[in-house]
């Protein structure tokens, strides 16, 4: 895989570093993605199918956030406490995947107790995993110097979704041809949460081999100093108003695609896999594409962008009759959630200041995880109160908000640059 870095190699510092981090930031991405794949997209047919409801279906949307809120910042100093960052984060990281390995005995408990068992476990796993998350993205900073980020954030989402599709593809396969019965298909889920801890493990040991680009480590963070200069920073305050609207309206679609997709529309595991392979080899063949409109126009222009096209998807949900038109709508799907990833990242690290990165990265992370409980409670409300195609409609609205909030932060940051142009 190494030689796919080789051309842009040349276009940065040339170092072995560059060249070693690339290569395992990349594989821990796609081993992330493996790992959350065996796991996380049937996750919500998994709850229906240890007789769940709707409203399981929405806290296992939603208490994950509240637990985040709760852990980030603690965590994150602890994290920074820490005399080795990298191996605190990766006992995190294990954590996570020790809660994966419990899914499995779900299935042997009482059946009354499953679906709740399993909601409050993922909702716990959110502790170690919003942690050690926050402390990569922080860390993807230190990794790579800032001409660097958006090659390596895009490469990373990039190679993630091809793996993404193939997994899906293999996934839905094996759920088709060993899940027939209600019983199998639990048993092929408890295999593929114990093969999830086992990639787990491999994910840890590449994320200890990416390496800071700076020797030594981040001063530990004062966090009675470090609040106030985030929260007085106007640059970054900004992006996290814009991010906090957008990912309200960005979550509040998430139960709710889950039960269109479900139980409106009577997708099983193979078209929730088929759904999933379509959107994300619309994400690998986007990504090129986004990390070139980054380097051309910046950041702030991606994300409005980006975020324009994520406010369209609700309506494309609520417009498609079956899952056919569905399949083909996650074409659109993906190119604009690919464009939201690589964007979204990259916009936090540009907003956040070295100084103190991992506070401005760990307030945002708290901030996105307020909205993770509240925003799928209230398009559970939404549904209950009207009925699906409002509360997706409603959802479009919430997210189109976030993406003119960002479209308006884009012209502030081009009137900015001009008055410094004209001042020089």
């Amino acid at each position: 895989m190494r030689h796919l870095f080789w051309s842009r190699k040349k276009r940065s510092s040339g170092s072995k570093l560059y060249e070693s981090n690339i290569y395992y930031y990349v594989l821990n991405g796609i081993l992330f993605t493996i790992v959350t794949n065996l796991y996380k997209p049937f996750a919500q047919k998994f709850i229906f199918r240890l007789e769940g409801t709707e409203s399981h279906v929405s806290l296992f949307n939603s208490l994950p956030g509240l637990v985040a809120v709760f852990a980030i910042i603690p965590g994150i100093i602890w994290v920074s406490r820490s005399a080795d960052r990298r191996r605190t984060t990766s006992l995190f990281f294990l954590m996570s995947r020790l809660f994966i390995l419990s899914f499995a005995l779900v299935p042997f408990l009482p059946e009354a107790y499953r679906p709740i068992v399993f909601v409050l476990l993922a909702a716990l796993m959110n502790f170690p995993e919003a942690v050690s998350t926050t402390a990569l993205q922080s860390f993807s900073a230190d990794a790579f110097a800032e001409k660097d980020r958006a090659f390596a954030i895009s490469a990373k989402n990039k190679y993630s979704a091809l793996i993404n599709f193939i997994t899906l593809l293999v996934l839905g396969q094996l759920m088709k041809g060993f899940g027939t019965t209600q019983g199998q298909a639990i048993q092929v889920y408890q295999l593929f949460y114990v093969a999830a801890f086992a990639l787990g493990i491999l994910e840890i040991i590449t994320f200890r081999k990416i390496k800071e680009e700076k020797s030594g480590q981040s001063p530990r963070i004062d966090i009675r100093a470090a609040l106030p200069e985030v929260f007085r920073n106007k640059v970054f305050m900004r992006f996290l108003a814009c991010s906090f609207l957008f990912h309200f309206g960005w979550q509040m679609g998430w139960p709710l695609f889950g039960i269109y997709q479900i139980k409106y529309l009577g997708a099983d595991e193979a078209w929730l896999t088929i759904g999933g392979v379509t959107s994300g080899i619309a994400m690998f063949v986007s990504s090129g594409f986004w990390e070139r409109l980054i380097s051309r126009k910046g950041n702030c222009f991606a994300i409005a962008l980006a975020t324009t096209g994520m406010a369209i998807t609700p309506i494309l949900f609520a417009l498609s009759p079956n899952l056919y038109i569905l399949t083909v709508a996650g074409i659109i799907m993906g190119f604009f959630t690919s464009g939201t990833l690589t964007s979204i990242l990259s916009s936090l690290l540009e907003a956040a200041p070295e100084h103190n990165r991992l506070a401005y990265v760990a307030v945002h992370a708290t901030m996105t995880n307020v909205t993770l409980f509240v925003a799928p409670l209230i398009g559970d409300l939404a549904l209950a109160g009207t009925n699906i195609y409002i509360a997706l409609a409603l959802c479009a609205a919430a997210r189109f908000s976030g993406s003119l909030a960002f479209t308006w932060r884009d012209r502030c940051s081009r009137g900015i640059n001009k008055q410094i142009g004209k001042s020089i």
